[in-house]
């Protein structure tokens, strides 16, 4: 069965970025690796998009059903990247799990003072620029924070994508 690494944190906290690097190290290490991330699933609704349209919790829906299918299939690892906060939200992740599957839940964190000017500076990036959006993101994840089942938490202020996918690493006894 395939391994489970989900990194949730706020915006621009640097999810991306560490699924990224860990994505490099384990296939730099002979190991398939599929990145999913939510944000990827909610922008396949056309314009505007699923959150504006009222599917946002059906792209957690998909994109917990696609996990499903990836953890039934040869794929070695699978990293998951989204806001994945609400006990609902973690629901529709793990309920098309194959029973048993262990997830290391991964949080990556950083403060608003932080994560607005890295959200602004990405020319990539529309609604999560917008300050009153960013903010308002910040604090539903800070009120769900206690709920989601964090085996580790990091703070990417203090620490390098790098640093925080070695860390992972180690926690997944790779060799």
């Amino acid at each position: 069965m395939p391994r489970l690494v989900v990194l949730t944190g706020p915006i621009a906290a640097g999810k991306n970025t560490v699924a990224d690097e860990l994505a490099r190290v384990l296939t730099g290490r002979g190991r398939t690796v599929v990145v999913a991330d939510v944000d990827d699933v909610a922008a396949m609704v056309g314009a505007p998009g699923a959150a504006a349209t009222g599917l946002w919790f059906a792209a957690h829906e998909a994109h917990g059903a696609l996990i499903g299918r990836w953890m039934r299939s040869a794929v070695d690892d699978i990293v998951v990247v989204g806001p994945i906060y609400s006990s609902e939200e973690q629901a529709a992740l793990t309920e098309a799990l194959p029973d048993g599957t262990p997830v290391l839940w991964i949080v990556i964190d950083a403060p608003v003072s932080v994560t607005l000017p890295r959200a602004q500076s990405d020319p990539g990036r529309v609604l999560s620029r917008d300050p009153d959006f960013h903010h308002a993101a910040h604090r539903r994840f800070r009120k769900l924070l206690p709920a989601i089942p964090a085996t580790r938490i990091f703070n990417s202020e203090d620490l390098q994508s790098d640093q925080i996918a070695s860390a992972i690493m180690q926690m997944l006894d790779v060799p």
